[in-house]
């Protein structure tokens, strides 16, 4: 088979989210949701609720369940180059407990694309944290990295902190947020700080296929968010356009992935661990030799869960090593070797999927399709170590969800997608059996 070669125009994607100009990839194929604003039934999912306001373009979903059961979901609302990250908290049956609250202090300051959704978690006091970048007006294309903590369940939220410690007028996102069980709040992002910009071409501008690579940074919080560790580097030549992950251990590891790009334009997912909470981390190691040869940037990235003392990462691949679609691998020494790949599904990369840790062991939620239209669809992986498999046969969560987002709280599954056509489009949350 020969190697693959595209020409994403990966720079011109990040420019035309940033300033508004473009519509979400999503726009042109999905179905609209059926039935009204409010709650619904649909089979195999559930209650489902619209958690965005009506007439108005929402997108970027994120949902992270708490310990008493509830869930938090927040998403972006565009209007032309403005946007707002918005926050709701639901109760086990998915009805809403308080109005939705606006996380960015000043209107219309954030910025997001469906490749860079906001980030979120809830601490074991309740405290719910939320990452987001907004725009850096001294600069175009340029963000600032903040993380927003709620403490009165996601009502209000405290003024924002700054994560990235530099004054440089430069991009940082793809971020990832994970909380550990003390409380200590950990980021990872992809920042160009230390890159340098394209040189313009004989027109003056810089050219679309050229957006160099990324480094890989990281910061943790002792205090709930209010301040910061200075930015920790933790990798160079990161994909620019793929999202990290983050996952802590039961025994405190804190793991770190993105999607590495190697000599050769080759591009595979890399994972760092931490075991001294985030301080240091080791050289980084790659999980998979899936021999992607690709010039361009696919915007989908790995997720990671950790558990019972494995490491489990979930991926999209494409390349000569196999089918594209969706592989995993885990790892039993704290993030340094993997065991061999195994394929979970035959997929498309839009979006990345999820990867989350269950009284079971593992469960994977991605965007699948049926026909021309996405669905969110997910399957258990069984706890019986490297040699385990899918427990079951996918089965669909929603029937036009895309880009989906998932969170487990009590004994159920939350999934948060985006739905609509005709110019609006919604953020949803179904609610199903966790097992």
């Amino acid at each position: 088979m020969k190697s693959q070669r595209t020409a994403v125009g990966c720079c011109l994607l990040l420019m035309l989210f940033l300033s508004g100009c473009a519509r979400p990839f999503y726009q042109s194929h999905l179905a609209p949701a059926s039935g009204s604003a409010g709650a619904r039934e649909i089979e195999g999912a559930g209650r489902v609720v619209r958690v965005s306001a009506e007439k108005t373009e929402a997108a970027e979903p994120a949902v992270a369940g708490a310990r008493d059961g509830t869930v938090y979901a927040a998403w972006v609302e565009h209007r032309g180059r403005e946007a707002d990250v918005w926050l709701a908290h639901f109760d086990a049956e998915a009805k809403t407990l308080a109005p939705p609250a606006r996380v960015n202090p000043n209107a219309g300051e954030a910025t997001a694309w469906r490749g860079d959704p906001p980030t979120l978690a809830v601490a074991s006091d309740g405290t719910v944290y939320v990452g987001w970048t907004a725009r850096d007006e001294a600069a175009p294309h340029a963000t600032t990295l903040y993380l927003s903590a709620s403490r009165d369940g996601g009502r209000s939220f405290a003024s924002p902190v700054k994560v990235n410690d530099d004054r440089k007028h430069c991009d940082r996102g793809l971020h990832s947020l994970a909380v550990a069980e003390g409380g200590r709040v950990y980021v990872a992002w992809l920042d160009n700080r230390n890159i340098e910009p394209p040189k313009p071409t004989e027109g003056g501008a810089a050219h679309a296929h050229s957006e160099p690579n990324r480094e890989v940074f990281f910061a943790s919080s002792e205090d709930g968010g209010r301040t910061f560790t200075p930015n920790l580097k933790v990798a160079g030549e990161a994909c620019p356009c793929c999202k990290t992950s983050l996952a802590v251990g039961d025994d405190g590891h804190v793991y770190a992935a993105w999607r590495q790009v190697l000599p050769g334009n080759l591009r595979h997912i890399a994972v760092a661990s931490s075991d001294d909470g985030g301080h240091a981390f080791s050289p980084p190691a790659v999980v998979s030799d899936d021999r992607w040869e690709l010039q361009g940037c696919p915007v989908s990235g790995p997720s990671l869960a950790a558990a019972g003392g494995a490491l489990r990462v979930l991926w999209y691949t494409a390349g000569e090593a196999g089918r594209p679609g969706l592989y995993w691998s885990e790892s039993r020494d704290g993030g340094h070797t993997f065991s061999p790949r195994r394929a979970l599904a035959d997929a498309g990369g839009r979006g990345t999927p999820v990867l989350l840790r269950d009284a079971g062991g593992f469960k994977a939620v991605w965007e699948g399709s049926e026909g021309t239209t996405p669905v969110a669809l997910t399957v258990g992986l069984k706890d019986e170590g490297a040699s385990s498999g899918p427990s079951t046969q996918p089965s669909i969560l929603s029937g036009t969800g895309a880009l989906p987002a998932a969170a487990e709280a009590g004994d159920r599954l939350f999934v948060a997608y985006v739905a609509g056509g005709e110019g609006e489009h919604a953020v949803w949350l179904a609610r199903s059996a966790a097992r």
